[in-house]
């Protein structure tokens, strides 16, 4: 009788255990990187949910970019967004960038400035970012329309690294207080960066160093050897847009425009066409 006591209480502290662990992270990559499979249904809901959307961000000092230079730091940041009509008031997450497809994939750029309750790992060699404790929204308390936002430093990797991908998941928790269960819903999803690079084909105005291309441009100015901020002003000296490296065009009307920026204690100035 004592040791089928014994064995019960074994049993249920195990179970408590897996009900629980997932709470910190599961430690193995769930993101898909790698050619890991993309799943939380260990202690989850058995399949993705596409109410939960996930999308990522790659921001250079407030412009949302496609493309990155080697080197240079940004924010990337994943955003999930409840739109089910489930009640979903915590979440976890991991996320990966790397470079390469499959089994071949390895890390591309090195991550910092990590939030609170979000901490970094090695799995199968790929750096992987992981609550380890339950996060709360960025926006929202649970309901429809909540969204779920980790926000990080990334620093890209060294020129002729080629295009990387950001690799990442969401998994939205119910209100039950200490277990992981069906309730919870997951998604994941990836997205591509492209690496900007020096062409001799793309058009550009130089003024010392520091070049502007394309021009005429269409939806992203680039900006190469200059580290600061360049502003972006229209004809009347108003300036409409800023940026370190590039700067998002594509919500200007078309027309004439001047990069301005400080080179040597000077201010330079250079017509942009649109």
């Amino acid at each position: 009788m004592k040791k089928g006591i014994l064995l019960a209480v074994v049993a249920g502290m195990a179970a408590l255990v897996t009900l629980t662990s997932n709470s910190t992270g599961p430690g193995s990559n769930r993101t898909g990187s790698k050619g890991g499979a993309v799943s939380c249904g260990t202690c989850h809901g058995s399949s993705a949910t596409s109410g939960i959307n996930v999308a990522f961000v790659l921001d250079s000092a407030g412009t949302t970019v496609n493309r990155y230079k080697a080197g240079m730091s940004y924010t990337l940041k994943m955003i999930g967004t409840n739109t089910t009509t489930f009640n979903l008031p915590k979440y976890g997450m991991q996320l990966s960038m790397v470079s390469g497809s499959g089994s071949t994939a390895v890390n591309a750029g090195t991550f910092s400035g990590l939030p609170a309750g979000v901490a970094s790992h090695t799995t199968s060699s790929i750096s992987i970012l992981e609550h380890n404790t339950r996060l709360s929204p960025a926006t929202g308390t649970g309901s429809t329309g909540t969204t779920y936002e980790v926000a990080v430093t990334w620093t890209a990797p060294s020129a002729g690294t080629g295009t990387v991908t950001a690799w990442g998941i969401v998994n939205a928790v119910n209100t039950s207080p200490s277990s992981d269960d069906a309730g919870d819903k997951w998604n994941g999803a990836h997205t591509s960066f492209t690496e900007l690079v020096n062409t001799t084909d793309v058009p550009a105005v130089a003024v010392g160093v520091v070049k502007f291309y394309p021009n005429p441009v269409r939806d992203v100015l680039y900006i190469d050897g200059y580290s600061g901020c360049v502003d972006l002003c229209d004809i009347y000296g108003r300036k409409v847009a800023s940026g370190i490296g590039e700067i998002s065009t594509a919500n200007l009307p078309s027309g004439f425009y001047y990069a301005s920026y400080i080179e040597n204690g000077t201010k330079q100035v250079s017509m942009i066409v649109k």
